[in-house]
C-alpha cells in the first residue's frame, strides 16, 4: 500500500506547523518508504522535497491546487488514503487523514485578515467532522475539537512536537555556561506578544544588564504598538530568517527563552529552550499548563508589569529542571513517535 501525504507545506515558510509537517515526513519516509510526497510547482524548501523524494503534479498553488489539482490526482489513483500534516486537505476528498494544530482562527479571528479567518472557520470544521482520523500536538487541543467540533475522541491522536534533528545534531550543550540573553522565537504578530515583551523588558530589573533577542519575521508589530527602531536600544536584537544552525547558537547562550504567547496549540520554542538547558518564561495558557507545568515560570502576557517582574525573578531563580528529567520528556515528546502513531491509525 502506498500513502500519499499532502505536500503543501514544502511551498511555505517554515514556522511551527511546517516544522511538525517537515519532521514527521523525514520519520515517514523512513519508516515507511513506499509513501509519497505530492506538492505544488512553488517549493521553497527544495532541500526538503528533495530529501523526501516530493512529486510535483497539477498546474495550480495555494489553496487552489489543495482543493483541485490534488484530489484530482487522488482520483485517478482510486482514492488513496491522504495524509495532510498542516491543518487543511481537500474538503471534496473522503479518504482524509489530518493534523489539526490548533483552532486559534476560531478563537481570535481578528489575529489573521478577515478572509483567512473566514476560510478556516468554513474549512477547518468541516475537514475536521469529516475526516478518517485526526491528529493534534497537545492533549489542549484534542480537548477543543471534542468540545467545539463535537468530534469522538476515539477519533483523535495527540502526537507531540518534538525537537528536530537539525537542532540536535553534534548537541551536547545542556550544562553550557549561558550568557545574559533573553531570547524570543517566533513569527511577529499579535497572536506572540512580542510588544508586550519589548515594552515589559524596558521596564525590569534587568534591562541594562541583559540582551533581548527576538527571532521571527519583522513586520508592522512595532509601530502598531508605538515602539519604533530607534526606541529599541543596543540591548535589544531582532534578526529575520536564521539557519537552523544560527538558531542552535542562540538556544546555546541564551539564560531565558521566552514565549509570551496568547494561543498556541503546543510552544516548540519552549521544548528548544528545555532542550538547550535554558530557563524559560511563558505565558499562563492551557497548553503550557499541561506541557511544561513543572519546568517553567508563568506570567500574565497582557499585563507590562507582571511580565517585568517575572523577567526579573527568572534570572534571579535557580534552573528547575536537569539533564535528565528533560530527557524523559524527549521521550514523550519527538518526532519518530509522532510518526509512529500516524502510521498506526492509517494502516
Amino acid at each position: 500500500m502506498k500513502l500519499f501525504i499532502n505536500a503543501r507545506f514544502l511551498t511555505q515558510s517554515i514556522s511551527g506547523v511546517q516544522r511538525y509537517a517537515i519532521e514527521c515526513s523525514r520519520q515517514i519516509k523512513e519508516l515507511y518508504p513506499e509513501s509519497v510526497f505530492i506538492t505544488p510547482k512553488n517549493i521553497v524548501n527544495v532541500e526538503v522535497a528533495k530529501e523526501l523524494g516530493a512529486v510535483v503534479v497539477g498546474s495550480n498553488t495555494g489553496h487552489l491546487w489543495e482543493q483541485i489539482d490534488l484530489p484530482l490526482y487522488l482520483f485517478k489513483k482510486k482514492s488513496p488514503k491522504l495524509l495532510s500534516l498542516a491543518n487543511t486537505a481537500p474538503l471534496m476528498y473522503s479518504n482524509n487523514f489530518i493534523a489539526i494544530h490548533d483552532l486559534a482562527f476560531y478563537h481570535h479571528p481578528e489575529w489573521n485578515s478577515k478572509g483567512f479567518s473566514t476560510w478556516y472557520n468554513i474549512l477547518i470544521p468541516r475537514l475536521a467532522i469529516h475526516a478518517r482520523h485526526l491528529f493534534t500536538v497537545s492533549q489542549t487541543i484534542c480537548n477543543e475539537l471534542v468540545t467545539y467540533y463535537k468530534i469522538p475522541r476515539n477519533k483523535i491522536s495527540v502526537t507531540y512536537n518534538g525537537i528536530s534533528d537539525d537542532l540536535k545534531a553534534d548537541s551536547d550543550n545542556f550544562e553550557l555556561i549561558k550568557e545574559k540573553i533573553i531570547l524570543s522565537v517566533g513569527t511577529f504578530n499579535k497572536r506572540k506578544n512580542q510588544q508586550n515583551l519589548v515594552k515589559a523588558f524596558l521596564k525590569s530589573d534587568i534591562q541594562k544588564e541583559y540582551t533581548l533577542v527576538l527571532v521571527g519575521d519583522k513586520n508592522k508589530i512595532f509601530s502598531d504598538s508605538g515602539i519604533g527602531d530607534d526606541e529599541l536600544g543596543d540591548n535589544i536584537k531582532i534578526y529575520q530568517r536564521l539557519t537552523d544552525e544560527e538558531l542552535k547558537t542562540l538556544y546555546e547562550r541564551a539564560e531565558v527563552v521566552v514565549s509570551l504567547s496568547g494561543y498556541e496549540g503546543f510552544g516548540i520554542p519552549m521544548l528548544e529552550g528545555l532542550f538547550f538547558g535554558s530557563k524559560i518564561l511563558c505565558s499562563d495558557i492551557p497548553v503550557y499548563r499541561e506541557l511544561f507545568e513543572q519546568y517553567a515560570v508563568f506570567c500574565n502576557p497582557l499585563q507590562i508589569d507582571n511580565v517585568a517582574q517575572q523577567l526579573s525573578n527568572v534570572v534571579t531563580e535557580r534552573r528547575r529542571f536537569d539533564k535528565e528529567s528533560i530527557n524523559l520528556l524527549l521521550e514523550k515528546y519527538n518526532y519518530r513517535k509522532a510518526a509512529e502513531v500516524i502510521l498506526s491509525k492509517m494502516k
